[in-house]
């Protein structure tokens, strides 16, 4: 038997569940699992399941489910990204955000970052990998946006902008959750968008001395709020 594996589970019905043929070749041709060992997987929405391997081949798998448990979801953690030229870049935030149990991950265009779509479906799939490797239970959610509609998000006083000015900021010690952090490109937000933004109640934040990248940003304020 291989070592312990969380896989993931989208489509359950009763105590069967039901892998499709990405989890199948993961699982019954790369790992060599068989009928009748025992698994541990995910629905992602938060309930963690031990079954046994009832049938299956390279197309999907079938598994009787033995138990379920219930996790609590994190206290929520949105962080919004101004989208970013690197493909490569955005997938490594992603992993290592759905790791640290971010809630929500939001893309949006800003007046200093990239213009252009995400590739969502790439980036499910890199939080599915993520949220398997560090036997997680929440998926997060992954969405774009434009500009009016991110300022929309969260409430008043839990909402924080990262912010490389020189204006009054808030230090991260004093940010409780549930909260929102909006990170932008790293030719940092225009004084246009920071103003429309304080003027809808977001805060800057303050990340430290040193200037960091957006996807840097993005990981040290998961960790610093999810970590303390």
């Amino acid at each position: 038997m291989p070592g312990h594996f969380t896989f993931y589970c989208n489509k359950i019905e009763g105590d069967i569940a039901y892998f499709d043929e990405t989890e199948s070749k993961h699982v019954i041709q790369v790992l060599r699992y068989s009928v009748g060992d025992e698994i541990s997987f995910t629905d992602g929405a938060g309930t963690c399941y031990e079954g046994a391997i009832l049938k299956g081949n390279k197309q999907g798998f079938e598994a009787r489910i033995n138990s379920r448990v219930a996790v609590e979801k994190p206290t929520d953690l949105t962080i919004c990204v101004s989208i970013l030229k690197s493909g490569d870049r955005m997938e490594w935030a992603v992993e290592k955000c759905t790791e640290l149990g971010v809630n929500t991950i939001v893309f949006f265009q800003s007046q200093n970052g990239e213009r252009g779509k995400v590739n969502l479906a790439r980036m499910q799939k890199v939080a599915v990998s993520a949220m398997k490797q560090s036997h997680g239970a929440w998926m997060p959610e992954i969405i774009q946006c434009g500009w009016n509609e991110v300022l929309k998000l969260g409430q008043d006083e839990t909402r924080y902008m990262g912010y490389c000015g020189e204006l009054e900021k808030v230090g991260v010690s004093a940010v409780d959750l549930p909260a929102t952090v909006m990170i932008g490109p790293e030719g940092d937000f225009s004084v246009a968008e920071m103003t429309e933004a304080i003027n809808l109640g977001w805060k800057p934040l303050d990340l430290g001395k040193h200037i960091l990248r957006t996807e840097t940003a993005m990981v040290a304020i998961a960790a610093a709020l999810r970590l303390r």
